[in-house]
């Protein structure tokens, strides 16, 4: 099959599924191929093998036109050609995640939109033949994925305005916008990005702390507040976000000091407890990683492979509180140390979760008060919620 037969027969199966509908965004996606802002060389699957478009090139078109992400660049200063080198920071979203978030936008004429992280430029091309050029603008902080983006939209016949800066501060000089679009995900939306919206503007991104157990967030900005037609009873809100479904996501890059690895840098525990209940399954599962990651304040997580098995690594932000899990016999060790117990806490949150009848992640959603405050709810805006850190 040809590239274009692939995206074709790509696209038909992303409307068949009910996931596109937008005549317009079906138009933009059957008019830009995904192959024309993908590397031919350096990139990785989802699975991590690599892709050559000269040495493979049925491989490379199979990878691309499969509804999977494609992993574009790796923390370090070179794409690696080897696997597990690194984080990934950058990737081209599987299709179904796009179109989601598209649709979720509800785009329409002579809207501005703001997309931070051009990345691949993918979804920017998108977003330009949808809109034209004039309407979007696209912000990148790595200055080799722009350069490489502004390339790949010239030769696709785009010329959307692209600029090299944070995204955590938007792009005043074109604000305000109707629209602010990231494929990267947030765990407390920046402020700039609010400050910079139209009054019925919206914000449509990944949120979560853990990538692989994030979800599509839609904020709208003042969202009917108390007093409005079918407003939340909240006073004092300045944005409203329900969340949609699952999704992996590559996490905004936050400003400051790179965090620490999440590991125990070989600690001694202040507490040993070995249980013959798997402790593992319930932080990968979605629906109980997701309510953990929103009941308990600032944590990380990392998999973690030895000689006995399948492992983990929970640390707070700069590693001063640590849990090391691994397989121990027929049962699982638990360590931890430092000043929190974490692990005490993770366990008070599933109990918590299980109590309240384990919610799905689609029963949530996110408040921000007009003081900052941003607070995640469930099943209502006034009901019960949990406070929102800084970003981990």
């Amino acid at each position: 099959m040809t590239a274009r037969e692939r995206n074709s027969a790509l696209i038909e199966a992303i409307i068949a599924d009910g996931t596109l509908t937008d005549a317009a965004l079906v138009d933009a996606f059957r008019s830009v191929p995904r192959h024309l802002f993908i590397p031919e060389n350096g990139a990785l699957t989802a699975n991590g093998g690599t892709l050559n478009a000269m040495g493979n090139p049925d491989r490379w078109l199979t990878a691309v036109y499969t509804d999977n992400a494609i992993v574009t660049r790796i923390e370090g200063p070179e794409v690696p050609r080897q696997r597990g080198r690194g984080a990934a920071t950058s990737c081209s979203s599987a299709p179904t995640v796009l179109a989601r978030m598209l649709e979720l936008a509800d785009l329409a004429d002579g809207q501005k939109v703001l997309e931070v992280g051009t990345g691949t430029g993918w979804n920017t091309a998108l977003l330009a033949h949808r809109l034209g050029d004039g309407s979007v603008t696209s912000v990148e902080i790595d200055e080799r994925l722009l350069d490489a983006a502004r390339e790949a939209l010239r030769d696709a016949g785009f010329s959307p305005g692209t600029h090299l800066t944070d995204g955590h501060g938007g792009y005043p000089e074109a604000a305000p916008f109707d629209r602010i679009i990231s494929a990267c995900g947030v765990r407390r939306v920046p402020a700039a990005w609010l400050e910079q919206l139209t009054d019925d503007g919206l914000v449509v991104c990944p949120w979560g702390m853990l990538e692989s157990a994030g979800v599509l967030m839609r904020l709208e900005l003042g969202a009917g507040g108390a007093g409005a037609p079918g407003g939340s009873g909240v006073q004092g809100l300045a944005a409203l976000g329900r969340f949609h479904g699952g999704v992996g996501f590559v996490p905004l890059r936050t400003p400051g000091s790179a965090l620490p690895p999440v590991r125990d840098a070989g600690q001694q525990p202040d507490e040993y407890r070995l249980t013959q209940v798997d402790p593992v399954a319930p932080m990968l599962a979605f629906a109980s990683a997701f309510a953990v990651s929103v009941m308990v304040p600032d944590w990380r997580m990392r998999r973690r492979w030895i000689g006995t098995g399948s492992g983990m690594w929970l640390c707070d932000r700069w590693g001063e509180s640590w849990v090391r899990i691994y397989p121990y016999g027929t049962s699982w060790m638990i360590e931890q140390g430092g000043p929190r117990s974490i692990w005490d806490e993770v366990e008070e949150a599933l109990l918590e979760w299980s109590a309240l009848g384990k919610p799905d992640p689609s029963r949530f959603g996110l408040l921000v008060a007009d003081d900052g405050e941003q607070r995640v709810w469930l099943d209502a805006p006034d009901g019960r919620s949990w406070p929102v850190g800084c970003p981990v």
